[in-house]
């Protein structure tokens, strides 16, 4: 009986060693180990401060008329965060319900470049500028000088209200 018992006290001893060991259970929890967010960068191309053009503007022969526009990449305090490609087209066409001055010359002028771009009578002038990433705002201008040119051999085909040119900008900004 001695045996007996001695051998069913260690069959409870393993036993309960054994429960012990592997019914125990060690737990660790970390809250918020680590956390983080993205948010979108801001994106800001607008017309700038200047913008010269108008509507039904007379010329003559050997008469010139020049125009501003500028567009930047802020409104406000608000920059843009993202560099960016400008991809800028000047279009010119017959104004509404009348032909083209033909003889027309269109330039495009960069105040930092110079000329970017030239077209006689109609067309479109398309160049691409850019800005650099920068924490300040910036603004660019550009300058469209319209020459009629005098030529007395054909200066008389186009005069009067049924001719008349029309000049469209638009700009296209893309992220670098």
């Amino acid at each position: 009986m001695k045996r007996t018992l001695v051998i069913m006290f260690l069959v409870l001893a393993i036993s309960t060693s054994i429960i012990a060991g592997t019914m125990a259970m060690y737990v660790v929890e970390i809250d918020d180990l680590a956390e983080g967010s993205v948010v979108a960068k801001e994106f800001v191309l607008k017309p700038g401060e200047t913008n010269t053009f108008a509507e039904d503007v007379e010329i003559a022969p050997g008469e010139s008329v020049d125009w501003e526009f500028s567009v930047k990449n802020y409104e406000g305090g608000v920059v843009s965060e993202t560099a960016m490609d400008l991809d800028i087209a000047v279009d010119i066409d017959d104004a509404a319900g009348k032909d083209a001055i033909a003889p027309l010359e269109i330039t495009i002028i960069d105040e930092v470049e110079g000329v970017r771009g030239h077209e006689i009578g109609t067309g479109s002038i398309e160049f691409n500028d850019e800005f650099a990433l920068d924490k300040d705002g910036q603004e660019k201008t550009y300058k469209v000088l319209i020459e009629w040119p005098s030529d007395d051999e054909v200066d008389i085909d186009y005069a009067g209200a049924d001719y008349g040119t029309a000049v469209k900008v638009s700009i296209i900004g893309t992220q670098k």
